[in-house]
């Protein structure tokens, strides 16, 4: 028997990080916005010339798909520079700045001993605007100084888009620190316009809402 199949799976290295068809998609959606906002630049530009009420209209549009340009390019930077990596004795966090698309978390670029962990918490967050409502899943680790540090969230639960690849990562990171892992039940945030824009989490210490919600199948009524 070689040595590595000798040595236990738990304490094998293991890195993650966002697949790379996800990451390339994300790539290709900022690419694909992009051409289409310098397009419409150039049309409304033309349309001045012509007849000024439609050169401002498509103007609007222009700027409305350059800040869902500006949108997409903060997901491709929260995906492609996020990685995790489990060692025997310590995790390894590089978290990029946009790792979340609502809360605004700092970097981190820091490895942690295992023994420095004190909890895992996740919680669900429920964001409502114009009608439609999403649901994502957030996870904090808390050191044992007191320091909080924001994770990653899986986004679109319930729908196609749903990921699943940060809870594989907070399971196999409690088990190896051998800590507890914190249900915080659901909270409800602001959407803002689309849930994309002026969107707000609430603060990681608000109350679960008070009354139950229905997790199974991702069915969550917030209001």
């Amino acid at each position: 028997m070689s040595a590595s199949a000798a040595a236990p799976p738990m304490l094998a290295r293991h890195v993650f990080r966002v697949a790379l068809a996800a990451r390339l998609l994300s790539l290709f959606g900022v690419m694909f916005l992009a051409l289409v906002t310098t397009l419409m630049i150039v049309l409304a530009a033309l349309a001045f010339t012509a007849y000024w009420p439609l050169g401002l209209f498509v103007m609007a549009c222009a700027g409305f798909m350059g800040a869902l340009t500006g949108y997409v390019w903060r997901d491709l930077n929260g995906k492609w520079g996020l990685r995790v990596a489990l060692d025997k004795n310590a995790v390894a966090l590089d978290l990029p700045s946009w790792r979340s698309l609502i809360h605004r978390p700092s970097a981190q670029h820091v490895t942690i001993p295992y023994s420095d962990i004190a909890a895992i918490d996740a919680r669900f967050e429920a964001y409502g605007s114009l009608g439609m409502e999403m649901m994502q899943r957030a996870y904090v680790l808390h050191r044992k100084g007191g320091e909080l540090i924001f994770l990653f969230e899986e986004r679109a639960l319930a729908t196609p888009f749903a990921s699943s690849m940060f809870a594989e990562i907070v399971a196999e990171l409690v088990t190896r620190a051998g800590v507890g892992s914190r249900e915080l039940g659901t909270v409800e945030g602001k959407g803002g316009l689309l849930n994309v824009w002026g969107t707000h989490a609430p603060d990681w210490g608000a109350p679960a809402l008070p009354r139950p919600v229905r997790a199974q199948g991702h069915v969550w009524r917030c209001r």
